[in-house]
């Protein structure tokens, strides 16, 4: 069958005498860019053009006269969008596959519509068929290309959280303290009120100073603001600046608080738990409603301040007692991140000292060591000021020793009688290599535990460590005659997350 033939048997209307506007029509159909699969009300087909052919890669000389559900059952693709439209009487859009002939593996998406006839029988089929071979690979491709945004995106911001624990001089070779960066690095993606507790000197002010530099503000200020430090007349103009005769020996042109200072940025207010129940109302009011008014002022200021507090006081116990609202405790309790004792992370105990000796040399020009004795004592200490006790102890050292190398005798007599107290002697270390020191002290703190404990799981949540990497440890140094249990049936994989 020629093609004009084929179009006037697709079209009965065209007589013979309008063979031009057939070959126009023809010429028309030829032309789409889109395949063409015309059949009859049964599926068989009619007629199919060159777009057709060309998507296929099956000539028309063969597939025309035969029908679509035969083409399938060939296996010439995987399904037919003729037949299901036949079948459901309406259009229809399907995906198939070419699976035979010269463009097997070619994806094709398909839409069908039936045509009816004045007795709503089906008498045409027509259907279009497009390649999306390229889109679904562009698809494909675009997908993996935000796979590769996302996963870029992530390691630069573990490079910009390592710059910033670097920058703040961060000592984190414990998991508790690994475990609050991480938390403090996931909520300053966020704009979410964070409350801070923890004991005295564990750090609560670095931990704010890091969710600010890692967070959307970080180029807006941080301002601090101890409210235990400040009497209560003070505070309120303080926090929330006064206008001009406020009060007798206000500034004539008033003066802004902290929460106008921190516009755009973090505001850090710190022992939280000693404001008073008058401006805790007053605090809650700004923190809902994102406005304040100053001292003596008649209109509210508009704030954009992330709010960051901490206390070392258990803020839930005075909520029982009625001395702080309980409405303040649950806006400011969004994200509470808990900042461990010091005596919870010993392992960071011996960077921590060794970083504070090599900051108080170049501070007072000194140029003085501590003996690995001291390390081992200090790690048998409570730390009851926690890190800034650590802090001050050193200075304290390094400044009143005339020799250069600080030794046991040296140490302040609180913590040489903890030692004695204790029961427990220090292993001297002598002058060795950092990694060396750190691992004897690992070794000292295990086998303690393990004279303790005896059982490795025990050990394990006394150091707050995986039980397999107890095992492989007590292993290591040598260990096993201490332990109570049967230390091979512990998988050595099972902590393998912990060490990637």
């Amino acid at each position: 069958m020629t093609k004009q033939n084929a179009v006037q048997e697709l079209f009965p209307c065209f007589g013979p005498v309008e063979n031009e506007r057939t070959c126009e029509l023809e010429d028309i159909l030829e032309a789409s860019h889109d395949g063409l699969f015309i059949s009859d009300g049964h599926g068989n087909v009619m007629m199919v053009n060159r777009a057709w052919e060309r998507i296929c890669g099956i000539s028309r000389d063969f597939v025309v006269g035969k029908n679509a559900q035969d083409l399938v059952n060939q296996k010439f693709y995987t399904e037919s969008s003729v037949m299901a439209a036949i079948s459901a009487r309406k259009p229809t859009t399907i995906m198939l596959e070419m699976t035979r002939g010269g463009k097997i593996g070619q994806k094709i998406m398909a839409t069908a519509i039936p045509i009816l006839d004045k007795c709503g029988g089906i008498k045409r089929v027509v259907a279009n068929i497009r390649d999306i071979t390229e889109i679904l690979y562009l698809k494909e491709l675009l997908g993996k290309t935000r796979e590769l945004n996302e996963i870029y995106a992530a390691e630069l911001e573990q490079m910009r959280v390592r710059q910033v624990i670097k920058n703040r001089n961060i000592i984190a070779r414990s998991r508790a303290t690994r475990n609050i960066l991480q938390m403090a690095a996931q909520v300053a993606r966020v704009d979410s009120t964070v409350l801070i507790t923890g004991e005295s000197g564990v750090g609560k002010e670095v931990m704010a100073d890091i969710i600010h530099d890692l967070s959307q503000r970080s180029k807006g200020p941080l301002i601090k603001i101890n409210c235990g430090s400040i009497p209560e007349t003070l505070l309120e103009s303080e926090l929330f600046g006064y206008e001009t005769g406020a009060f007798t020996g206000a500034r004539k042109q008033g003066k802004r608080g902290m929460f106008e200072m921190a516009q755009e940025g973090t505001l850090f207010l710190d022992e939280i738990g000693d404001l008073s129940f008058n401006l805790q109302a007053k605090l809650l009011r700004a923190l809902q409603d994102h406005e304040i008014m100053r001292v003596g002022g008649l209109k509210p200021i508009p704030i954009d301040v992330r709010i960051v507090a901490a206390t070392n006081k258990d803020l839930e116990k005075m909520v029982e007692q009625g001395v702080f609202r309980n409405d303040l405790y649950y806006r400011l309790n969004v994200v509470t991140i808990k900042v461990p004792p010091l005596r919870d992370r010993k392992e960071d105990i011996p960077l921590l000292t060794l970083r504070f000796v090599e900051k108080i040399n170049v501070k007072y020009s000194f140029d003085k060591r501590i003996s690995p004795d001291v390390i081992d004592g200090f790690l048998m200490y409570p730390w009851p000021g926690n890190i800034r006790e650590l802090e001050n102890i050193t200075e304290r050292m390094l400044v009143m020793t005339e020799e250069k190398e600080i030794s046991i005798r040296h140490v302040p007599a609180c913590i040489r009688n903890h030692i004695i107290l204790s029961g427990e002697r220090p292993v001297s270390l002598g002058l060795m290599h950092l990694k060396e020191a750190v691992e004897r002290t690992e070794r000292q703190l295990i086998e303690q535990a393990l004279k303790k404990h005896g059982s490795t799981r025990k050990v394990a949540r006394a150091l707050a460590i995986n039980q397999s990497t107890v095992v492989r440890k007590i292993r290591r140094y040598g260990l096993s005659s201490l332990c109570r249990e049967e230390t091979e049936a512990i998988n050595p994989f099972e902590d393998m997350r912990f060490r990637i």
